[in-house]
């Protein structure tokens, strides 16, 4: 199954590239006394039926990065719960959450996201939000699709945009160069799109101190928040959605993996996770489309611009659990 779910309280045609369902519910979580509990807004979505095999997505993005929160999956029958970390991970952030919780077994929980390990019957994604203000100028999502499928690929119409910047992660220091995919991904996107270079700060913003990693997809988006640049993490599940973002001049960041030489062309013989900047479809050879991608594992920024097979690359990427962000700059502001 594919389901997708997105609510914004500013869902023009220009606020993001896939349908907008509406606006969120938002509640303020307040004590006994009615009094706000430290400036926090709650909202719900109700899932299908899941069955097992399938990966599950929350996103949240607010404009500003003014924001923290933290998501669960809840069973409303049995109140059991799945809670992963909230965003920023700190230890002086973690201490006002909740921690960790997996009483819902039905479901195990990765570092931004669930596999569904049994059938879910009647789960709910609760988001807890810490604002001053209720979320405003925010994208709530919530993906889910089959962790493994095969997609098929059927477009007779090239959509190119034109090269984004380009930024090598290997000319960072040697002890960090190769565990910065995510952020330089992030910066090349930043950068194209505003005309300014924040490679630095945009890899010291995605560190995240509980994994001691700079991969967690939520929080390249929250570092692209602060930077007015808007949008969300999906699992995609097809190439029509592909091609309809890439239409609307969006970029998308891929989380891709792939076997020992199974990826012509790319600069790792072989990834168990990488991240990589997707910004074009050619097919020009119908018999061999392509996807134009910049990938900062290019030992120098010369080298990051890469043409991929468009097979090889589905099943490194749009095959296994699809994961994206997918980023433009704001058309509104704060």
């Amino acid at each position: 199954m594919y389901y997708a779910h997105r609510l914004a309280d500013n869902p023009d045609e220009d606020a993001y590239p896939l349908r907008i369902d509406g606006a969120a519910n938002w509640s303020p979580i307040t004590n006994i006394d009615g009094a706000l509990v430290g400036s926090l807004w709650r909202a719900s979505i109700a899932l299908p039926e899941v069955p097992s095999g399938h990966i599950i997505v929350p996103s949240f993005s607010m404009l500003g990065g003014d924001y923290q929160y933290q998501v669960a999956l809840v069973d409303a029958t049995t109140g059991q719960s799945n809670r992963l970390n909230p965003l920023l991970t700190a230890a002086e952030n973690l201490v006002n959450w909740p921690e960790k919780c997996a009483d819902l077994m039905a479901v195990s929980a990765q570092i931004d996201c669930w596999h569904s390990e049994s059938e879910l019957l009647d789960i709910g994604l609760v988001i807890t939000v810490q604002s001053v203000q209720a979320p405003s100028n925010y994208i709530l999502a919530l993906s889910i699709r089959e962790i493994s499928l095969t997609t098929t690929f059927s477009a007779t119409k090239s959509v190119l945009q034109d090269p984004p910047r380009a930024i090598s992660q290997m000319s960072a220091e040697a002890n960090l160069r190769n565990r910065i995919c995510s952020p330089t991904s992030l910066a090349m996107v930043h950068a194209s799109l505003t005309g300014k270079m924040a490679f630095a700060q945009i890899v010291d913003d995605c560190y995240d101190p509980a994994t001691k990693a700079y991969g967690k997809w939520p929080l390249a988006v929250y570092a692209a928040n602060t930077r007015n640049l808007v949008g969300a993490v999906e699992s995609l599940a097809s190439w029509e959605s592909v091609a309809e973002i890439l239409a609307k001049r969006w970029f998308i960041v891929c989380s891709i993996r792939f076997k020992k030489d199974t990826l012509t062309g790319a600069p790792l013989e072989q990834s168990a996770g990488h991240l990589v900047l997707l910004y074009g479809i050619d097919v020009s050879d119908p018999e061999q489309p392509t996807v134009l991608v910049m990938d900062p594992a290019g030992p120098t920024s010369g080298e990051v611009r890469r043409r991929y097979k468009l097979r090889e690359f589905a099943q490194a990427w749009l095959d296994y659990r699809g994961g994206a962000y997918i980023l433009n700059q704001a058309t509104f502001s704060t």
